[in-house]
């Protein structure tokens, strides 16, 4: 988790490796005593294979997760590993909702009661945004001071935004799965949530490079030129974030592109002397994963901006003088 790329999920921090095993009593008392109540509508089935590594497990959950289950069943013969618990106790850490109904020998089983009738999502979407912005910010400024906290802490604080950001994509899965065609607010919004999540996987390597960046001091090449470009990419984001009818949404794809152009060329006469050998490999790496993490936010940011667009294009009347297109958990 600690060099995140882009589109790859995030496996479990805590479950690598094969652990000795821990008596049931304390897996029951971790996971929590089932409650009276059983598992809503269908059930996602999925068997563990012990061959596999434990990330494939939380990966199918995950899968399961944002596809919209309420109710998912693990199975392992002949019975459930210490390590396929622990799996399941960090997807139930790393998302809303899921808790353990019943935990037997063979099987653990997960509830979730879903969202609230009428939940606001826009409004969870701008809170996650604003989320995102500050993450970022607070990850480069760390390029100036010493360390401070654990190795993890950058992940540790993305899992905040995956959880926030999975939610929303469970919920809009939902929608999506209605009877009636999903409407382009609701696959805008889909978009825009993946695109946060991105974005914080990138601040978290902006943040895992800094002890590197540091050493350079704020005011020299290339960090000073690192700075400016994401200072200039964070303001395209906060213009993105604060347009969500879409208004000025042509200019704004238009900066998007401009820094899109600039990035490329921030790289091209970065990254030769980079290699030229006037500086340690493992900070030459820093500053061109430094490079990467901002370029693939501002391309980020630009999907944001083109859903904005899109969504507010297929709006009804005049958006003008209309109230922009809501989204919230239907009824039902």
């Amino acid at each position: 988790m600690s060099n995140r790329e882009p589109g790859r999920t995030p496996a479990p921090s805590r479950a690598h490796g094969r652990a000795a095993p821990a008596p049931a009593e304390r897996d029951e008392r971790v996971l929590g005593e089932p409650p009276r109540y059983g598992l809503p509508g269908p059930v996602s089935t999925i068997e563990v294979d012990a061959s596999e590594p434990a990330e494939h497990l939380f990966r199918r959950l995950l899968s399961a997760y944002l596809g919209g289950a309420t109710a998912f069943e693990v199975v392992e013969v002949p019975r459930l590993s210490s390590e396929t618990r622990q799996v399941v106790r960090e997807f139930c850490r790393r998302t809303l909702g899921p808790v353990v109904v019943a935990n037997e020998d063979q099987r653990l089983r997960l509830s979730d009661r879903g969202p609230q009738e009428g939940e606001d999502l826009d409004g969870r979407l701008q809170h996650l945004g604003a989320v995102v912005l500050a993450f970022h910010r607070e990850a480069v400024d760390s390029w100036s001071h010493l360390p401070l906290g654990a190795d993890g802490r950058w992940v540790e604080r993305d899992d905040d935004i995956d959880r926030e950001a999975w939610y929303l994509e469970r919920c809009l899965a939902r929608n999506e799965r209605r009877p009636v065609s999903p409407s382009p607010p609701v696959t805008a919004a889909w978009t825009i949530a993946r695109s946060l999540e991105r974005i914080g996987d990138h601040a978290v390597t902006l943040g895992e490079v800094g002890p590197r960046l540091a050493e350079f001091g704020p005011e020299v090449s290339p960090v000073r030129e690192l700075r400016q470009f994401h200072h200039q990419a964070m303001a395209h984001l906060e213009a993105v974030l604060q347009a969500p009818d879409g208004t000025c949404g042509n200019d704004l794809l238009d900066v998007g592109e401009a820094l899109v152009a600039s990035g490329r060329g921030l790289t091209e006469r970065l990254l030769p002397a980079v290699g030229d050998g006037s500086m340690a490999p493992a900070t030459a790496a820093a500053v061109a994963r430094a490079l990467e993490a901002v370029s693939r936010t501002v391309a980020y940011s630009q999907d944001i901006a083109q859903a904005f667009f899109d969504r507010a294009l297929h709006a009804p009347g005049d958006p003008s003088t209309e109230p922009r297109a809501t989204l919230a958990v239907p009824v039902g």
